[in-house]
């Protein structure tokens, strides 16, 4: 049965699904990401070649046509075999329309095969049930320039009070510790999550279901942290929208962000390990355990296509140790495949950090936070990168949590 969100959906842009021809033995995978058309064309080839199934890439542009386009789909009884999606709560909306397969015995395949770790699978999971298998999973970690760590005599910080005082010796020797940036409009939630994840992570998780408030406590400290940052001079001004390419021209030592930006930061002159490094920034409280933010992007294949051969096959090659191969080789992108090649030196180093640290998994703020919110959210948290001060931080919280608990008195 359809949920009432989607029934009411229009049906435009169902020619699109229903006039692109899919020959015998290939399968299409729908997608909003035209950027990988490329790459996934290289992992179709190579599915082809190793199973005899093509893999046919379909994009769809731009994210929220693509959504309004899977969500008519849906609601006519037409929905694709095989199409990409996000995590959080539009995953939950996605399975409770009742079309989405769950994929436990394919996981089950997986993980007793040694290839993944359960704790992958959980990141897929909605109620008891996977639905979905890696498109993407990046954790999000801090790069380094090993040039200007050189110069300032530093190394990676172990603790926080390591990394304060890393930045305090960068700064002597004339780099800008950090950076970051509005750019796109999105990025503003970035190192909120992260100093939430490095003080509280019981409260993170809980203003993404309404129990914790963003003009609370645990809250004011992040941002009182986060002030007394930039008050030191420890970020670059916010308004560039050349995040990756500005540290990789040296703009700062240090880089907040997802394993998928190192491509971009490869491609603009500086290269992996040599060049620069990673780390998963240490916990603010160090009585905390290991934690990362991991970004996960599922491939989701629908009830009609489960039940088709070649859309297993296909589904199953993307995330076997062949298919993750051709995947970070063309696009550098991880999917947690433990006897696939790392894509680059960096993601096997922090693989191998969060196995001796036991390194727990946590969502990412976008696909945690109701969608109702994130807009409006994000963009009081890009106001407050441009006034990081106090004063502007209480006002930023008291209109957060005004749009936070608006939204929970409506959907408790």
């Amino acid at each position: 049965m359809l949920g009432k969100k989607w029934l009411r959906i229009p049906v435009a842009g169902l020619a699109i699904l229903t006039s692109t021809a899919v020959y015998a033995q290939s399968v299409q995978l729908f997608h909003d990401k035209g950027f990988w058309s490329d790459q996934l064309k290289q992992v179709g080839v190579a599915a082809k070649a190793k199973t005899g199934v093509e893999i046919v890439e379909t994009p769809y542009a731009p994210a929220e046509q693509y959504k309004a386009f899977i969500q008519s789909s849906i609601s006519a009884g037409n929905t694709p075999d095989m199409f990409t999606w996000w995590t959080g709560k539009t995953f939950k909306d996605l399975v409770d329309t009742e079309q989405i397969a769950p994929l436990d015995d394919v996981w089950d395949k997986l993980i007793a095969s040694g290839q993944y770790d359960p704790s992958i699978r959980d990141l897929f999971k909605v109620g008891d049930h996977a639905y979905g298998v890696p498109l993407e999973l990046a954790r999000w970690v801090v790069l380094y320039n090993k040039k200007m760590f050189k110069d300032a005599g530093i190394s990676e910080p172990k603790t926080w009070a390591d990394l304060i005082a890393d930045a305090d010796k960068l700064k002597a020797a004339g780099h800008t510790p950090f950076n970051i940036t509005v750019q796109e409009g999105w990025r503003g939630f970035i190192w909120f999550e992260e100093l939430m994840i490095r003080t509280n992570p019981a409260a993170y998780k809980g203003l993404h279901n309404g129990t914790v408030a963003y003009d609370s406590p645990e809250v004011r400290k992040v941002f009182q942290l986060w002030s007394d940052m930039y008050a030191k001079g420890y970020f670059v001004d916010p308004r560039s929208q050349e995040e990756a390419q500005d540290f990789a021209r040296g703009k700062a030592a240090m880089y907040l962000t997802g394993e998928w930006a190192e491509g971009i930061v490869d491609k603009a002159g500086l290269k992996p390990d040599s060049d620069f490094g990673a780390f998963i920034m240490p916990n603010v409280d160090p009585s905390l355990p290991s934690a990362v933010i991991v970004e996960a992007s599922p491939i989701v294949v629908s009830n009609t296509g489960k039940a088709k051969k070649d859309v297993l096959t296909a589904l199953d090659f993307f995330v076997s140790k062949d298919g993750a191969n051709s995947w970070g080789k063309a696009s550098g992108n991880y999917l947690g495949n433990l006897k696939a090649d790392a894509p680059n030196p960096l993601v096997a180093k922090v693989t191998a950090d969060m196995g001796s640290a036991h390194t727990q998994l946590m969502d990412r703020w976008w696909e945690a936070v109701p969608p109702d919110l994130q807009g409006e959210l994000v963009a009081l948290l890009n106001g407050f990168m441009l006034d990081p001060t106090m004063k502007n931080a209480d006002t930023v919280m008291t209109k957060m949590q005004a749009l936070n608990a608006a939204y929970w008195a409506k959907n408790k």
